[in-house]
């Protein structure tokens, strides 16, 4: 699409990352409501994706009026090709009429947020902001731990832990940080004064479209969960020996999966999914498929536990379930005990606690008529008051210009 006529806007913003916005993730997702909080007629925003194309009109399609998506591009991680990207994504922002912000979207790729301070911030002397929604030294932690059986594997491991401590330094050259929890915003705050606090957002208001599949079980509850399969992250060993325990007494339970599986999280599913405990992984749903998925469980979880990544983190699946009009149940990580009270609008348990799990589940099992509908009322006016992105426009607007 030409948007040669879209020249006279006041400002534009131009979000970018190693992130694909075209395709469907919980970051494309995030910063597409960034995008919707902040466009307007006198407030363009392009979501730019790290390619070695060069940049044009002809690049973006008009996602909504006044957002425009990255589309036609070829996808880049490389050093110099990041470096190009910047030179290119610079030269096609002063074609643009009017201000100019720069807003950088991490990936656990360094090149792009180097050369982003090297080039943007010292050379060009622009004003570029930073999201932080995970501390990404401690990523590492859900990795095998170092063996000197595996030599090239713990190099690398060791190459990652300070590259991405060494980038905490850089963090003080960016205009500004957005931050996804109050723990976060602490830490960032060690390095950037400037930080702004915008939680997990989510659109209340959205028509949810679904599909004829199935993915639950007719006759059981149906337990879902959705995001990427990281068994040591999301504390699903453990969430499964529950569901175990609570089918041994007579429980008929159906725990069902979807999301992005790691490779080497591929035996996770051998070892502990089975017919005879009712898992079942539906694989990595597009969006369509993955609203019929949440639709139709009666409960969703994030079973986390305790680990200093989920500590600085705050899981933006949290807002697709509550889009989806569920009950649901949480650990006590993060920002969550801020927003899910128990049998209010939700239930929340102490992480790594499953005794106190276990009785929470059964709880919920034995109940659920009884609250279904008071504790889904008040998880959707909690959306609208809290995560709705049309709460965040004047703030990050404000913020970033």
């Amino acid at each position: 699409m030409n948007i040669g006529k879209y020249q006279m806007a006041h400002h534009n913003f131009y979000i970018y990352s190693n992130c694909d916005f075209s395709a469907k993730s919980a970051a494309a997702t995030r910063m597409r409501y960034y995008a919707s909080a902040i466009a307007d007629d006198a407030n363009h925003v392009y979501l730019v994706s790290c390619c070695s194309n060069k940049l044009t009109d002809e690049s973006f399609v008009e996602l909504e009026p006044n957002i425009f998506v990255h589309e036609n591009k070829k996808l880049t991680r490389k050093m110099l090709q990041s470096f190009s990207f910047l030179r290119d994504l610079n030269k096609f922002s002063i074609g643009k009429t009017g201000g100019d912000t720069f807003f950088l979207y991490p990936y656990p790729f360094f090149f792009l947020e180097l050369m982003s301070v090297l080039y943007l911030i010292f050379f060009k002397k622009k004003n570029v902001y930073y999201e932080l929604n995970e501390v990404k030294k401690y990523g590492s932690d859900f990795h095998a731990p170092f063996s000197f059986k595996r030599p090239k594997y713990s190099l690398q491991k060791l190459v990652y832990k300070v590259v991405y401590r060494l980038m905490d330094y850089m963090m003080p050259f960016f205009k500004g940080v957005v931050c996804i929890s109050r723990n976060i915003e602490e830490y960032g705050r060690k390095y950037n004064k400037n930080t702004l606090r915008i939680p997990i957002l989510t659109d209340p208001y959205k028509a949810i479209e679904t599909s004829k599949r199935q993915y639950s079980k007719q006759g059981a509850f149906n337990i879902g969960f959705s995001g990427s399969i990281i068994p040591s992250k999301e504390n699903l060993h453990e969430f499964v020996s529950i569901i175990e325990d609570l089918q041994k007494e007579n429980y008929k339970i159906a725990l069902n999966l979807c999301g992005w599986l790691p490779k080497e999280e591929e035996g996770f599913i051998q070892k502990d999914w089975t017919a005879e405990n009712a898992i079942t992984y539906y694989g990595n749903l597009n969006e369509l498929e993955l609203s019929t998925f949440l639709s139709q469980q009666d409960l969703l979880v994030i079973p986390r536990g305790y680990n200093l990544q989920n500590h600085y983190g705050f899981s933006t699946k949290l807002s697709d379930y509550l889009n989806h009009k569920k009950v649901i149940l949480v650990t006590d990580v993060s920002d969550y005990g801020m927003y899910i009270k128990d049998g209010v609008n939700g239930f929340i348990v102490p992480p790594d606690d499953k005794e106190q799990m276990y009785g929470k589940l059964v709880h919920i099992i034995e109940n659920f008529k009884d609250f279904e509908s008071q504790v889904i009322a008040n998880a959707l006016k909690t959306s609208k008051e809290k995560f709705d992105y049309r709460i965040y426009s004047g703030a990050l607007r404000d913020f970033l210009k």
